[in-house]
């Protein structure tokens, strides 16, 4: 595996990519007067034909087939004639929420947030990077000639007859314009509540809260943490032909069928507080605001969950108990709280291991039971992270009248509202072999998770 970003393009493209194939190497950089090659077959044919090439000597690092076919295709992707559309093609094939165009001084790199990280998959040349920038302006209805202003716009693709709604921002920087495509998968929502991976319990608590009439359920944890796909599947398992739901959301991020969702417009001053004014007189059932962000939201959606009305809404905060305070230092009072919450579901998420290519580290004992643990390697399929997918790691509170009780104590009782259940949600993605035990011992401690100290694992044996 080669660093992306250390790859001179014009030592690159010395070469076509069927002479890449053929001769299976890649040569990608020059450094004290060498060649740098990767190749999978290394034989004195590819080495003469290289050398007459760049009349240079050669530093060759041997990898697999895969893997060297996998380098060819994103490193050579810019002389394609559709570019742009297989650079969106394979993001929305690993799912990403994001693809980065960013140009540089000699090349252009392409990156794509995948599982909350952006990761580097392709380079282009500069003349290539002016192709896409082009070529997407037209497509979104932009104007083509307008560089120094940022810009955005939106189009629609379509794979595999689904479509999926882009956004689009230009914006200008030293060595030309950046474009960020937003990818939204909104018609493709197909999350079931067991696919979160709760524990047993977890999922207990998630239903009981689901069965209560009315009330105040809250959804808490940073900018990144899965907040809105948590909101949706639940909804998604409350949406019964005999309710009423609407949704009031910035913007509508997921349709689903049955229930009525309301785009807020800032351009006629249709806020959170004001829709969910309207709301209230639409005879609700269950009313959905996609965030908590200010006083009168705050106000208004706690009061109508002691109305009468089920109320689901997201909050930025770290931990369950943070997200009382904030609802009293949003102006509710503190006997609405406790009358209106009746759910509480805190999260994170973390990042899983590549089930094609992690390796064993070890094992650990855990409660008189030892399991094995793995590590992270990375492979082509997994753009040589170690990491493909991202896991909910929760604390679920159902704050039924016996809690309620109990919140009067909150001040004083650190118990109360902790996140501490989120290490049973890790130890089993850890027994599960779904993530490494570094970085569950790493996520214990920058996660802010309430732990103690036999919580902590190392691998008895290294691998």
């Amino acid at each position: 595996m080669i660093n992306f970003e250390s790859v001179n393009i014009n030592i690159l493209r010395k070469i076509t990519k069927d002479d890449a194939k053929r001769l299976k190497a890649i040569p990608y950089k020059c450094e004290n007067e060498r060649i740098h090659i990767i190749a999978s077959k290394v034989d004195m044919n590819m080495k003469n034909e290289l050398r007459f090439i760049f009349d240079k000597e050669l530093e060759i690092k041997e990898i697999d087939d895969n893997t060297l076919y996998g380098m060819i295709e994103r490193l050579y992707i810019g002389l394609s004639e559709d570019v742009e559309k297989i650079i969106i093609k394979n993001s929305i094939k690993v799912n990403a929420s994001d693809i980065h165009f960013e140009p540089r001084e000699k090349f252009t790199v392409v990156r794509m947030r995948i599982d909350g990280r952006l990761v580097v998959t392709n380079i282009l040349t500069l003349d290539e990077h002016l192709k896409v920038i082009s070529k997407l302006k037209v497509k979104s209805n932009l104007d083509i000639t307008e560089k120094r202003r940022p810009q955005d716009g939106k189009l629609t693709f379509k794979l595999n007859d689904k479509n999926y709604d882009l956004r689009l921002s230009f914006t200008n920087t030293i060595f030309g314009e950046k474009l960020v495509v937003r990818i939204l998968y909104g018609q493709v929502f197909n999350y079931k509540l067991d696919s979160l991976r709760l524990t047993k319990n977890q999922m207990k608590k998630i239903k009981e809260i689901m069965k209560v009439s009315n009330g105040l359920v809250l959804i808490n944890g940073p900018t990144g943490s899965g907040k809105s796909t948590t909101l949706y599947t639940v909804l998604q398992e409350v949406n019964t032909e005999d309710v009423n739901i609407t949704t009031l959301e910035d913007p509508v991020e997921v349709i689903i069928e049955r229930i009525n969702q309301i785009a807020l417009n800032k351009t006629i001053d249709l806020n959170f507080a004001e829709a969910l004014r309207s709301t209230l007189r639409q005879d609700p059932d269950i009313i959905m605001i996609g965030e908590i962000r200010d006083d009168e939201t705050a106000v208004i959606a706690s009061t109508a969950a002691i109305t009468g009305h089920k109320v689901y809404s997201t909050i930025h905060t770290k931990t369950p108990r943070e997200v009382f305070f904030r609802l009293e230092d949003m102006g509710v009072k503190n006997y609405i709280v406790k009358d209106a919450l009746v759910g509480i579901i805190s999260q994170r998420l973390i990042r899983t291991l590549c089930n094609d290519c992690k390796v064993l580290e070890g094992e650990v004992e855990s409660k008189g039971q030892n399991f094995n643990v793995y590590k992270k390697q990375g492979c082509n399929k997994c753009n040589f992270t170690g990491y493909k997918g991202r896991a909910l790691v929760a604390a679920v509170h159902h704050i039924n009248k016996e809690y309620k009780r109990k919140l009067n104590d909150l001040y004083e009782d650190d118990s109360l509202l902790s996140n501490k259940e989120m290490v049973e949600n890790l130890r089993k993605l850890l027994k599960e072999g779904l993530i490494s035990c570094d970085d569950y011992n790493v996520f214990l401690e920058v996660e802010e998770i309430e732990f103690d100290y036999e919580d902590r694992y190392t691998p008895k044996y290294k691998i």
